[in-house]
């Protein structure tokens, strides 16, 4: 067995660095934990572009986690076990699309954040496959989202043979990244039933938000027994789909109020004139002799 890469065979696994030991595990195709453990480096050695990558690595990881974690209450009904790798590398592709900083000190610009569009939580299902339609989105004059989709709905692929109600849900993720901070705006769950027209969504957004905010569809499949809806538990009958990415809103620039002086501009000194009661006419029999 390779000393390196050993499994752990006690009954308390252990996850982690000890001494010169670190400890971890690796997850399988059949999503099962493989702990193992190796040993570590004595020395790790870096360049300044190995640096320089691993710091953009990191943001991007960060964000990742940032936004995983802010949907963790919708990504847990359509769970996919490959959803960590591929939104770091989606994160990590939007942060290397920032060419105006060097390595080492990139940002995620709104302008690259319009990749993240269409991204699939759940690897196994999107939108258009549950739906067959194309959300439309559109703004009223308040400033709200509308979310309508065209058609009816039926049960037109294996995952919706036994579902009969369908619940469609818009949320709104404001994101700071700076900050490392969210906050989610919701819109009202409607509750289709098949056979009938898709109803429109609205979504309430601050019109004057700084952040960047992601406009997310849920779609959950649910089947009724006894006057009860029960969610479905197949795997391709629950989406949750990036549908647009809103930048943030830039706020006016306050104009300071330029106060004018009334007073005439003299452009030269006029001469100073000397007083008339200050000449004294001169008498010459006042000069002294000589």
């Amino acid at each position: 067995m390779n000393p390196f890469m050993a499994k752990q065979n006690s009954i308390i696994a252990l996850s982690g660095r000890l001494g010169n030991q670190v400890y971890y595990y690796r997850k399988d195709k059949k999503n099962r934990k493989q702990y193992l453990v190796r040993r570590a480096p004595d020395t790790v050695q870096q360049t300044t572009a190995t640096k320089r990558a691993a710091t953009d690595f990191g943001i991007a990881s960060k964000s990742s986690r940032l936004i995983r974690n802010s949907l963790r209450e919708y990504t847990q009904h359509c769970y996919d076990n490959t959803l960590h790798y591929r939104l770091n590398t989606m994160m990590g592709k939007i942060l290397r699309a920032d060419g105006s900083h060097p390595a080492g000190r990139r940002m995620l610009i709104a302008a690259n954040m319009q990749l993240l569009k269409d991204f699939q939580f759940n690897r196994a299902a999107s939108i258009h496959q549950l739906l067959k339609a194309t959300p439309v989105i559109e703004k009223n004059d308040q400033g709200d989202l509308i979310l309508s989709f065209p058609g009816t709905f039926t049960s037109s692929s294996n995952a919706l043979r036994n579902v009969t109600h369908l619940s469609i849900k818009a949320i709104g993720l404001s994101v700071n990244f700076t900050k490392h901070t969210t906050r989610q705006v919701i819109g009202e769950a409607t509750i289709i039933k098949r056979g009938e027209k898709y109803s429109p969504i609205t979504l309430k957004l601050d019109p004057d938000s700084r952040n960047i905010t992601l406009i997310l569809l849920e779609v959950q499949s649910l089947y009724e027994v006894n006057g009860h809806l029960h969610l479905s538990q197949n795997k391709t009958a629950c989406v949750l789909d990036v549908m647009a990415i809103i930048p943030p809103q830039e706020q006016p620039k306050e104009v300071k109020k330029q106060y004018r002086n009334k007073a005439p501009r003299l452009w030269t000194i006029p001469p100073y004139p000397v007083p008339a009661s200050i000449l004294r006419s001169v008498v010459y029999n006042s000069l002294p002799e000589g």
